[in-house]
């Protein structure tokens, strides 16, 4: 036999009824075509549980079960429906077969039910009304005092649902034979229920009555909580009214009537803003990663002028006169080689024309005045003597940016052919002992290190004489286990590489205390054998650290400018509903007398309290979004958790989850305690939301270790992957549907600020425990 199958109160199919609410019915939807049976209630099933399951489309089920001389005047009710039916003409007393097999008379009751989308079948829905013998009446004067109890406590709900301003409904789901939901029917409805959904009149009337091609998830979602009975909460766009909704729906009545109650209310608008706010944050990370991107072309264009370790560079800024004449120009950058030029240690901020004193007569001053003035580049060459010998340079220079960028090129070598291949090698190795890079040649032949010029790291003992002649496989092990990969791709890449073919990497080598330093690497051919094999090729390191930490403190200090600008415009956003909240829970309470007075004042209460916590919350996060450097005091680490599970204490009631506290104190710590507190609430409300609803336990303790307190928050929530974990107190990163991704961010500042460490321990499907480590208030003042 099938499961029971809801269409609905029989009472509020036809104005005939109304009023007779404790009736129970037969109901019927057959094909006006054929007559063939396509949904029934349960009742029905009860009452003909002998005849079913029936297969779909049988057409015996009335002629089987009406009695014989009723059966014509059925079939002509029901064959001229399109006429009858529209006229009113509906009404018929028939006598139907019952289980035991006796006949009963039921007083029918008909009408036309369109097809549920364009070109399909038309139905026929029937009400079959037991006509009662005169004990069943009796029974029913005798329930009429009862009833009137019952009549007078249904008013009081009434009012109360009346009084909602979300909209709220009853409806029964209607199943088609194989048990799928394909309807449903309005029994009752509150005031608000028009206004949110545009549906006039709504009782007595299925859905598909108003909107043919209602989406079927509604009818999926509802049907599942009339099987199962378990209440659900879910967000779903209607398409009819290009509307979103928020919706509680629940079981009610007993489990037989089917029934689902919902209460909803139009989140059209948040919904809205969510998507504007997802769009700006996609905005910003574009905006994030264009001023990466710019950052770096600016870091390699000035890479690229100050690594051109051949000549000498320098870049001047012009000093002015009283005529606004360019009279002399001033050093802000040079590299080594013009410093080694000049015998000086540093030459940023020296007179160029106090170390040139000859510049002048040979026209050297006069061209970079011409250059500044015009934009044109100039390139000569000039013939100083110095130290009694005769030096030929060659001297570039351009403007740029207001500035004046220079380029010195010794060229007596190309002068004095005699002494070309000496100072050549002098100034190559010159070049190699001073170089800010750490060169290597590494020889293919024998798999070793040929060469050298510095130590390349003395806190692991990587010297010029350990690292010379040693096997290449042993530096591997030196290398950030995840830049491995990359680093034998360099090696290989290199192997198939021209002679002027530059090959470029970035890894993670061993550095000092145990940490690894981000090392640029670029290498290239240096000898090959008769075959055109590569047998040796030179890279060059250059350590980055410092200047990849710069780059991530600037994204970081962009972001939290970003950061700064959403928390004001949230804060200004929520101000006006949190009022509306506040003034409607204060109504509430002055206009209801009731006997559930003192249950919703418990539940205004909490509507109250949590608007005052969220306005305190827009105040903070105004505060946070123009940072200030906390006010530490002495203050209970117990106390503080206490407070912060005060103002949670009604989302905890609300979700239904069970605290359990494994503390006493006092443990006192140096902080700032409403900091403290807004990092410990978040903490907490983030662990409450990863819990099933009335199924969560939040373990929280306190210990000490040392000279430090350990706080552990412990849920038994979703968990986390280790990906997440990674990314967890990363500004923006959020995996929660509406979320905006600030919260863990703030509070990873807060313990910043505080000296604490936070650590995140977390199992998938099993829970997550957060332990927060504090200093003790003695340390600190020792510290101190």
């Amino acid at each position: 036999m099938p499961d029971e199958i809801s269409i609905g109160a029989a009472h509020s199919l036809f104005n005939a009824y109304n009023g007779h609410d404790k009736q129970e019915f037969l109901l019927f939807i057959s094909s006006a075509e054929d007559l063939s049976l396509k949904a029934v209630n349960y009742r029905c099933l009860q009452y003909f549980r002998n005849y079913f399951p029936l297969e779909e489309g049988e057409e015996d089920f009335f002629k089987e079960n009406i009695h014989p001389e009723d059966y014509p005047s059925f079939l002509h009710l029901l064959g001229n429906y399109s006429e009858e039916l529209e006229t009113g003409d509906s009404s018929l007393i028939i006598r139907m077969r019952s289980t035991f097999g006796y006949w009963k008379k039921f007083h029918l009751e008909s009408r036309f039910y369109g097809g549920f989308n364009e070109g399909s079948e038309n139905f026929v829905l029937t009400l079959a009304k037991p006509i009662e013998n005169i004990r069943a009446q009796g029974r029913k004067e005798h329930k009429i005092e009862t009833e009137s109890v019952l009549r007078e406590s249904l008013n009081r709900y009434r009012v109360l649902v009346n009084s909602l301003d979300q909209g709220f409904g009853v409806v029964e789901m209607i199943f088609d034979l194989q048990k799928k939901p394909i309807d449903y029917l309005f029994v009752e409805v509150n005031p608000a229920f028009e206004k949110h959904t545009g549906l006039r009149d709504p009782l007595g009337k299925t859905m598909r009555e108003f909107y043919k091609k209602h989406e079927n998830p509604w009818f999926n979602t509802l049907g599942r909580v009339a099987f199962t009975g378990e209440a659900v909460r879910f967000e779903d766009y209607a398409a009819a009214r290009n509307r979103w909704f928020d919706v509680y729906a629940f079981p009610i009545g007993s489990k037989k009537s089917r029934k689902v109650a919902c209460l909803f209310s139009d989140i059209t608008r948040r919904k809205e803003t969510e998507e504007k706010l997802r769009r700006l944050n996609e905005d910003l990370e574009l905006k994030v990663k264009s001023r990466t991107f710019e950052l770096e072309e600016n870091n390699e264009l000035l890479q690229m002028v100050f690594d051109t370790v051949n000549q000498g560079i320098f870049v001047m800024k012009p000093l002015f006169g009283e005529n606004y004449d360019i009279v002399d120009f001033t050093y802000i950058r040079v590299n080594k080689v013009i410093n080694r030029y000049y015998n000086q240690s540093r030459m940023v901020g020296r007179s160029f024309l106090k170390h040139n004193p000859q510049s002048a007569e040979k026209g050297v001053f006069e061209t970079f005045k011409q250059t500044m003035l015009t934009g044109e580049s100039a390139d000569f060459e000039i013939e100083v003597e110095r130290n009694e010998r005769n030096n030929w340079f060659r001297i570039t220079s351009r403007r740029q940016s207001g500035l004046l960028v220079c380029s010195l090129e010794n060229i007596t070598r190309d002068k004095l052919k005699a002494q070309k291949l000496k100072e050549n090698v002098r100034f190559k190795k010159q070049l190699i002992d001073t170089s800010p890079d750490i060169i290597m040649i590494f020889d293919l032949y024998d798999e070793k290190v040929k060469f050298i010029n510095r130590d390349l790291s003395e806190e692991e003992g990587m010297t010029v004489k350990k690292v010379e002649g040693m096997p290449l496989l042993d530096i591997l092990p030196l290398i950030h286990p995840q830049d491995r990969r990359k680093t034998l791709s360099f090696h290989t890449d290199l192997m198939e590489a021209s002679d002027e073919e530059v090959v470029e990497v970035e890894f993670r080598l061993k550095g000092k205390e145990k940490h690894w330093d981000c090392y640029n690497a670029r290498g290239k051919v240096f000898k090959r054998n008769r075959k055109e094999n590569v047998v040796e090729y030179i890279v060059l390191l250059r350590n980055v650290q410092s200047q990849k930490m710069t780059q991530q403190a600037l994204i970081t200090a962009e972001k939290l400018s970003i950061k700064g600008e959403i928390a004001r415009t949230l804060a200004h956003e929520l101000r006006n509903p949190l009022a509306s909240i506040s003034m409607s829970a204060d109504i509430l309470e002055k206009i209801n007398t009731g006997s559930r007075k003192k249950l919703l004042k418990n539940y205004t209460g909490i509507i109250k309290r949590s608007a005052t916590t969220l306005n305190n919350l827009v105040t903070d996060l105004l505060t946070a979004s123009n940072y200030s450097k906390p006010q530490m005091t002495k203050c209970c680490l117990a106390k503080t958790t206490n407070k912060a599970l005060s103002h949670a204490k009604d989302r905890i009631y609300l979700s239904g989850v069970t605290v359990h506290k494994k503390y006493r104190g006092p443990y006192f710590i140096n902080a700032d305690e409403e900091k403290l507190q807004i990092a410990i609430l978040n903490i907490i409300v983030n662990a409450s939301e990863a819990m099933v609803p009335h199924e969560g336990i939040l373990d929280i303790s306190i210990k000490k270790k040392k000279n430090t307190y350990a706080l552990t928050i412990t849920d038994n929530g979703c968990g986390m992957e280790q990906e997440q974990i990674d990314r967890l107190f990363e500004s923006f990163y959020t995996q929660k549907p509406g979320g905006m991704g600030i919260g863990l961010s703030s509070v990873k500042n807060i313990l910043d600020d505080h000296g604490a460490t936070i650590e995140v321990q977390s199992v998938p499907r099993e829970g997550t425990s957060f332990v927060l480590t504090f200093p003790c208030h003695e340390d600190v003042i020792k510290g101190n």
